[in-house]
Parts: structure tokens; sequence; C-alpha cells
């Protein structure tokens, strides 16, 4: 018992101060399970690990100046949201990382395949929508579908109008993407209601990518009519 002790000590001890971790970042038998709960518990109680909620902690950092224990980065609390929920951040708060407004955001939105209801999570208050992609935490597609939703939310992002949304979106993202750059927002575009459609198609009009446009034209009925309150080019 006492080898098995020392060996879960050492594990916690190889992670980084700061990080959150939970069982699934702990290798042992599962019939252990209950032993590990006690130990870690044990370990909060001493103050050499901090409890997050059930089942998450953190080794805190020691601050040099005499301050005590150091709060976890908000950057680690959000890698700690993003992998419980199964998503991305997006919304206003990101929108305001992106240039799209000036206002910040007081909550924070993750995107996911499985929403869950509004919850607080230490100083922060979080919020789920629905992920338009079924491959939402992949890193190199999380950039696009943030484009994406700033199109979906245009309507809603405070500070802003749909034309402010609109031409930001065109001028910093759209204009600069390369065609196979384009291609990938067109296939992940796919999935998001047609009002996003029409307007990337729209906007593939205004930077005269005729071509595409006519391809993300297809996705749409031609029946449909929207009232988009933006004009393009």
């Amino acid at each position: 018992m006492e080898s098995f002790r020392k060996n879960i000590l050492q594990q916690i001890e190889n992670i980084a101060t700061g990080r959150i971790f939970t069982f699934r970042d702990l290798s042992f038998d599962n019939d252990k399970t209950a032993n590990v709960a006690i130990l870690l518990s044990e370990q909060s109680k001493k103050g050499i690990l901090v409890r997050i909620e059930k089942g998450a902690y953190y080794r805190p950092r020691k601050s040099a100046l005499g301050l005590g224990k150091l709060p976890i980065y908000q950057d680690e609390q959000f890698r700690y949201l993003t992998q419980k929920l199964n998503g991305y951040i997006t919304g206003a708060y990101v929108y305001n990382k992106m240039g799209l407004t000036e206002q910040v955001a007081t909550t924070i939105t993750i995107a996911t395949c499985y929403p869950v209801r509004h919850f607080r999570f230490k100083n922060l208050d979080v919020e789920s929508v629905k992920a338009y992609c079924s491959d939402c935490t992949n890193e190199s597609l999380i950039p696009f579908l943030r484009v994406l939703d700033a199109i979906k939310d245009m309507k809603h992002i405070p500070g802003t109008t749909e034309q402010d949304i609109y031409n930001r979106v065109k001028t910093q993202y759209f204009s600069h993407y390369s065609v196979a750059e384009l291609k990938k927002v067109i296939t992940l575009a796919k999935n998001y209601p047609p009002r996003v459609r029409k307007a990337v198609a729209d906007i593939l009009g205004d930077i005269k990518q005729a071509a595409l446009q006519r391809e993300m034209k297809k996705t749409l009925l031609p029946t449909t009519r929207f009232n988009m309150n933006y004009k393009t080019v």
C-alpha cells in the first residue's frame, strides 16, 4: 500500500503547479479509485493540493514575495473548462479578443456538442452553446469556427451592428484566407444555420471568389428570403 501511495504522490508531483488535474490524469487500477480519492482529499486538507470541485485539484504555486498560495491562472481555468465540456471558448469574450467588439464579456461561453445549464466556476460565469462541428476540439479548426460563430451571432454582439461585424469579418479574416482556407470555411459553414451560409456566400462574392460563392449558394434553397441588416459591396 505504501508503494501505491508513493506512486500516486509522485505522479501528482510530476504535474505542473497550477495545472488542474482529475482522476483521468493519474494512472492506477480501477479498483483503487476509492484509495486515490482518499489520498487526494488528504493532500487537500494538508494544503498540498487545492480542490476546485469534486474530483478536480491543482498544486498551488507559492509566491516568492511571501503572499502565500497563488490562484490558478485564467488560461488554466479555460483549459480545464473546455476539456470538461469537450468544447472551445467562443462568444463575446473571444469576439473582444478578435477585435470585433470593444466590450468586455462578463460570461464565458463554451461551444460544445452537449450543452449544459449555466453554472459558476470559481470566479467565472459559464454558459454553453451548441457547437456546429462534431470535431470542435480540433485546434486547427477552432479559429475558423470562431469566425463562423461571430457571423452567427452578428445580431447580438454588444456594441456593434450587423454591418460592423460583416465588414470586420470580411476584411480581418476572409480577405486574408488562402483558397484552401476558404474551402475549409465553406465545409464547416455547411453545418451552420442558413443565415450564416447566406452571409458567407455574400462575403465570398465581395472578395471576388465567384466559384466558391456559387458552391456556398448551392447549400441554400433558392426560394428562401433573408432579412440581412448589412450591405454587400
